[in-house]
């Protein structure tokens, strides 16, 4: 048996007899943390986009990066891209899990759709 304790999902056991279940289950935990963080990014879209991308962004922006954001909220976790989490899972009995892989995720994820002429010059 694995553990995962997440923040946001509080602790998650998985069955550990199969690796192939194993990260079947591990994919659906990732993908509900990321959910969550999603989610949360949403309730203040504007105010994330000019912390992390310092713009200002205008209604149309707002709703087209909601829309890539629901999308990524449903599209199942890529296991490269959790390689680390990943590693750890196989080898620890024991793993916990951060934001920052999934940030990491979704900011890379809007940067394509930031449009740079909306960058605003302070």
């Amino acid at each position: 048996m694995k553990t995962i304790k997440s923040a946001l999902l509080g602790n998650k056991s998985l069955i550990d007899t199969n690796p192939e279940v194993l990260l079947v289950q591990l994919k659906e935990i990732l993908k509900a943390h990321r959910e969550l963080i999603i989610n949360r990014m949403m309730s203040d879209l504007p105010t994330y986009l000019d912390y992390k991308f310092n713009i200002k962004a205008d209604k149309k922006m707002i709703d087209t990066i909601k829309d890539r954001l629901l999308d990524l909220k449903k599209s199942n976790a890529d296991l490269e891209t959790y390689d680390k989490i990943v590693q750890q899972v196989l080898t620890k009995a024991v793993t916990h899990l951060t934001n920052e892989p999934f940030y990491v995720e979704i900011d890379a994820y809007l940067a394509q759709y930031v449009n740079p002429q909306q960058f605003k010059f302070a």
